[in-house]
């Protein structure tokens, strides 16, 4: 939320989010805790530290406030990068070094090369240029071109990939290698930022809902607050390559959320991208959109412990971005 905060707010409703998230800040780690900062709290997700990074850096542009960068850089060499010393990969949690994963690994990267491209920072070059390739070298399904979740090392120090395919990993590399394309026009980069994308879009690909006939019609079959993430990396990509499909794509994700997991009872939006999970009505009105028959299947992620609708923070900050993304690359249409 801090993050979409930064792009679209006023700074000084801008620094009233960053101080809230200054809350989970742990001092002695440089990092921030999944729970708000606590004597002993040792629960601290290298992924969250990375995307608090992204926030930071976005709240330094917005304001031009140097302490926001400074904790960003702080976050990055004191906590993420010792953790990617062995081969490039960065695990999840700081519990567990036997791990690496691409929701961690993409967004540092990332967030390396943001600052890279603000201040000449050859630590920080090094460390994403040898994340990015280790996630492609590692991760990436040679057969469909697409980033797998992650690894866990063996006991005999062989990975086990979970193959699962999540939007937000590969967007994390196509942002990754259009930034570094960027930093030092070597046209390899963007030859791998381009190949992902196009991956990426290919509707008969696992990334889509492909219960929708008509293939120009499918939707991703993701969370706000995954795809929002793959979106920024079409928009960065979209500044050197296939410009005008990457356009369509944005668009098309951002009208997507507005006709199906708008609620104009409260002006808020449901966190998914399936309007069959959500309700009766939505159900219905995807149907006769596609021409299909779907039932109703109930997820509890968009439900409260009692079962009923309700709204997250994130998925509305995931929507959020996703429109900002639609109306930055091209501001003519009205979402």
């Amino acid at each position: 939320m801090a993050h979409a905060a930064a792009e679209c707010l006023p700074p000084d409703e801008l620094e009233m989010s960053i101080a809230c998230l200054q809350a989970y800040w742990n001092p002695g780690r440089h990092g921030f805790c999944a729970w708000k900062m606590f004597p002993g709290n040792e629960d601290i997700y290298y992924d969250d530290n990375a995307h608090a990074v992204q926030c930071l850096i976005s709240a330094f542009q917005a304001t031009g406030n140097h302490r926001h960068v400074e904790q960003a850089k702080s976050t990055l060499v004191n906590l993420i990068l010792p953790s990617a010393q062995k081969d490039g990969g960065v695990p999840w949690h700081t519990n567990n070094q036997n791990c690496r994963n691409a929701c961690s690994t993409g967004p540092s990267a990332v967030a390396a090369l943001r600052i890279c491209a603000l201040e000449h920072n050859q630590q920080l070059f090094a460390f994403a240029q040898r994340a990015l390739r280790w996630l492609v070298e590692t991760l990436r399904d040679p057969e469909d071109g697409l980033i797998w979740d992650s690894l866990v090392y063996r006991e005999d120090g062989t990975p086990d990939i979970n193959k699962m395919k999540w939007t937000y990993n590969t967007g994390f590399a196509i942002h990754g290698f259009t930034l570094l394309y960027d930093l030092t026009k070597d046209s390899e980069n963007l030859r791998i930022a381009t190949q992902l994308a196009e991956a990426a879009m290919n509707c008969e690909g696992p990334l889509f809902d492909r219960s929708i006939p008509n293939p120009g019609d499918r939707m991703y079959s993701d969370g706000s607050f995954f795809l929002h993430h793959l979106m920024d990396g079409y928009f960065a990509l979209s500044k050197y390559a296939i410009r005008e499909q990457l356009i369509v794509e944005l668009h098309k994700v951002a009208q997507f959320g507005r006709d199906f997991m708008f609620d104009s009872t409260d002006g808020l939006y449901f966190r998914g991208s399936c309007p069959c999970t959500i309700s009766e009505k939505t159900t219905r009105k995807f149907n006769s959109r596609f021409n299909m028959d779907r039932n109703l299947e109930k997820n509890g992620q968009e439900r409260d412990e009692h079962g009923n609708l309700c709204k997250t923070m994130i998925g509305n900050a995931g929507w959020a971005r996703i429109f900002f993304l639609a109306d930055r690359i091209t501001p003519s249409v009205g979402i």
